[in-house]
């Protein structure tokens, strides 16, 4: 069959190219063929209205460090190689697909975040309108900090569930997704994890060339900046004798920054001796590769972040305060259940989409 994914693959970041790979390559190991749909925008919602001068701010924000010039760089940087490698790479191609498809699947990632400021606003698209397809499903989709309250006070509550409620199969990956969907169709959708767990990347891992042995920073320009929790990641790896190593975002405390490819991203957490982050997907890889982590849960993210580590029974890996995270990655992990649970949501994954791409 013709397959169609409709997902954040235009998005510069790495989680977002990982999830867009793996649930191709899923969905390709069924004997379909697959190409990406580009989101087409919808209305700008008067609380989350983009203006002209978004990109400007935005990056005057992520600017606000001790060494703005170093920052810029790496952000620059990091955008060249995916416009110009990773996006052509994974098959992003600028435009709109007007393509038919036998099917398209919406997902995974905050494609149902509309509470957000973004250049595509309140994409109907993304809910399942206007798509060139015979059918239209989504996997592991996620509302993200959008709430059943928050859709309310912006009146769109009544015209998602309508929406939702045409697509023939939902699929989302948290609690909180599951709860609006359930609250707006009637409809209890199928609760699957990211495509990164449900995927293997066997084949794609790339390991650094880093002899030093490393703590792994992993988080989003503007971020990670308070004081105490730099210093309880400086001092734990002084005092284990651990380089620190950040990707693609430039901090004065960090002994490297590195700006890879993402199978390679992929290898920095392998070979990493822990992690510590505030993103979904740096949770994501750590408790992929069985690594001793600790997070930092952010207000945009908790809906989704606090789930996964429940859900693998890992929130003790949160550190409420940053006085935590020491004590956190001297913790060990027993992993022989956590992997057990991501082989039961493997089959899962593929018993879903089986079902779905018939």
């Amino acid at each position: 069959m013709k397959v169609g994914i409709l997902s954040m693959q235009q998005i510069t970041n790495y989680g977002s190219f990982l999830q867009a790979y793996g649930l191709k390559s899923l969905i390709e190991s069924l004997g379909h063929d697959v190409e990406f749909v580009n989101i087409v925008p919808g209305e700008q919602l008067p609380q989350y209205k983009i203006s002209k001068l978004h990109k400007v701010r935005l990056m005057l924000k992520r600017l606000k460090v001790k060494h703005p010039f170093r920052q810029l760089q790496c952000t620059l940087r990091l955008h060249k190689r995916f416009d110009n490698e990773f996006k052509p790479e994974l098959g992003v191609m600028p435009g709109h697909n007007d393509t038919h498809f036998d099917v398209v699947v919406i997902g995974s990632d905050e494609v149902f975040n509309v509470a957000q400021t973004t250049w595509f606003g309140f994409s109907t698209q993304l809910f399942g309108e206007g798509l060139n397809s015979d059918r239209v499903i989504s996997y592991a989709g996620c509302f993200g900090a959008t709430t059943l309250q928050k859709l309310k006070e912006l009146g769109i509550d009544r015209r998602v569930g309508e929406l939702m409620a045409r697509m023939d199969a939902i699929s989302v990956r948290d609690m909180n997704s599951v709860d609006i969907v359930t609250s707006l169709t009637d409809i209890k959708p199928n609760l699957n994890v990211d495509p990164v767990i449900a995927y293997g990347f066997d084949n794609e891992v790339r390991l650094p060339n880093i002899k030093d042995e490393y703590l792994l920073v992993y988080t989003y320009p503007g971020r990670m900046n308070n004081l105490k929790e730099v210093k309880a990641i400086t001092d734990y790896a002084q005092k284990n004798n651990l380089k620190i190593v950040a990707i693609a975002n430039y901090f004065d405390w960090v002994d490297e920054v590195v700006t890879p490819h993402p199978f390679e991203v992929l290898g920095y957490f392998r070979k990493a001796r822990c992690i510590v982050t505030d993103t979904f997907h740096g949770a994501v890889m750590s408790l992929k590769f069985n690594k001793s982590f600790a997070v930092i849960v952010r207000g945009m993210n908790s809906n989704k972040l606090s789930f996964l580590l429940k859900q693998f029974n890992l929130s003790s890996r949160i550190a409420e305060q940053a006085e935590d995270i020491n004590e956190i990655l001297e913790e060990r992990i027993d992993y022989v259940p956590v992997n057990a649970a991501i082989g039961r949501e493997r089959k899962n994954t593929m018993d879903y989409l089986k079902s779905n791409l018939k």
